[in-house]
């Protein structure tokens, strides 16, 4: 039995083989349809997850669109970094994660602590040692331009660009080892170029080995757990941000509101959304392409309503002739998607050679997917195809397997 349906599914793909071979045109001109409908897609989807994954490095560099410190608090703006200053004055850690603002989409927090005769530089230099939190930050790890190969771990610093060490080095800081971790590309932001980063771990557990050594006999406020210099943010999508602003001062007491450039934000979320149109326009090219098909398979089923009612009339199930159909579908469109993946390919090439080539070297990053996501998304693309293939030939082949073969091979129906 199971020697038979196996028989009768290669005879079943044969006969689409054959079928499709007698309309050599017509199953050129189907198959690259969708070749070039897969292309698109595949292209639009590669480049569009490509895109979104260099906003995000090249907008995290631009630093964020606000931060809040306590009121009183020195700040530093550039045109493309907020940064705090070192102060005395603290907000709680948890601020934002208890305020649960809409307007905001991410907050990280920082601790910012300038302390003397930590043994970093020569014996009177003051560092500025930055605490971050590696899971929530966007405006730190963006800037790295070396690391070492891992994730960052207790006891790892990250320096300014104005600092020298190896990386891997071991770097002394009151006394206790730490290890040089990264550096930091040229912000031109005094507490970023001379900075020490390290998260709030790293930078509390130092705190209990300085004893008097920043200079005041005790540790800043700022190196208490749960205590911070501020928060840095990035506003919702859609969201203006005298609207945020709004929002932040009324629901927050005690804390002072650092717009960054509104042109970045602007730009951000402009991005944002024309990636989401974009989108939009491939889902219809694609369901345009379902229709188109849909009718180029009812014509084929009215022009060969002869040949199936004799398939019908020698004992041919239902069944046999939808699948046939189906499998027919499915071989032409497969085989379109998997030109329109091919296609995408040479398409990406020039985009790399052209395009890309010169956002690079004006220096912006484009970062492509890497492979296993570029081939999910090549697979995903011929899958998507061979559905639209079986869906766009099941009504047509479905509706002629339920007329009569007397009907069928009269042409009538």
């Amino acid at each position: 039995m199971t020697a038979d349906r196996h028989g009768l599914r290669w005879l079943l793909a044969s006969l689409a083989l054959q079928n499709l071979g007698r309309r050599k045109a017509r199953s050129f001109l189907l198959i690259a349809a969708v070749a070039v409908a897969s292309g698109v897609v595949f292209t639009g989807a590669t480049l569009m997850r490509s895109i979104d994954r260099s906003m995000a490095v090249g907008f995290s560099r631009m630093g964020a669109d606000m931060m809040v410190v306590p009121e009183g608090a020195l700040t530093n703006i550039t045109a493309a970094l907020l940064t705090v200053e070192p102060t005395d004055l603290v907000l709680d850690a948890d601020l934002f994660a208890k305020a649960r603002l809409a307007s905001v989409s991410r907050a990280a927090p920082q601790k910012i602590a300038r302390v003397e005769h930590s043994g970093i530089g020569s014996h009177h230099e003051s560092a500025d040692l930055i605490g971050f939190d590696p899971v929530l930050d966007f405006t730190i790890q963006p800037w790295l331009v070396e690391k070492l190969n891992r994730e960052l771990q207790p006891g790892d610093v990250i320096l300014g660009a104005g600092r020298e060490a190896p990386l891997g080095s071991q770097l002394l800081i009151f006394g206790k080892p730490h290890t040089v971790y990264g550096r930091l590309g040229k912000t031109g932001v005094g507490t970023h170029e001379r900075g020490v980063f390290m998260s709030f771990g790293t930078l509390e557990a130092l705190a209990m080995s300085m004893g008097g050594g920043h200079g005041s006999g005790s540790p800043p406020a700022v190196l208490q757990p749960g205590k911070v210099s501020g928060f840095l943010l990035e506003l919702a999508p859609g969201t203006a941000p005298l609207q945020a602003r709004f929002a932040i001062l009324s629901t927050l007491k005690g804390v002072k509101v650092v717009t960054g450039d509104s042109t970045m934000s602007g730009i951000r979320q402009g991005l944002a959304a024309l990636l989401d149109g974009i989108l939009a326009l491939m889902v219809l090219m694609f369901a345009s392409t379902a229709l188109m098909v849909c009718v180029l398979f009812s014509a084929i089923v009215t022009e060969r309503r002869s040949e199936l009612g004799l398939l019908k009339a020698i004992g041919a199930r239902r069944s046999q002739i939808v699948g046939m159909m189906v499998i027919e579908a499915v071989i032409a469109t497969g085989v379109g998607g998997a030109l329109g993946v091919v296609l995408g390919i040479l398409v990406m090439r020039l985009y790399e050679r052209s395009l890309v080539y010169y956002l690079e070297n004006v220096g912006v990053p484009f970062v492509w997917l890497d492979t296993p996501q570029m081939v999910a998304v090549a697979v995903a693309a011929i899958i998507l195809a061979s559905v639209i293939g079986a869906l766009g030939a099941l009504y047509p082949a479905w509706r002629a397997s339920r007329s009569d073969p007397y009907d069928l091979v009269r042409g009538e129906g």
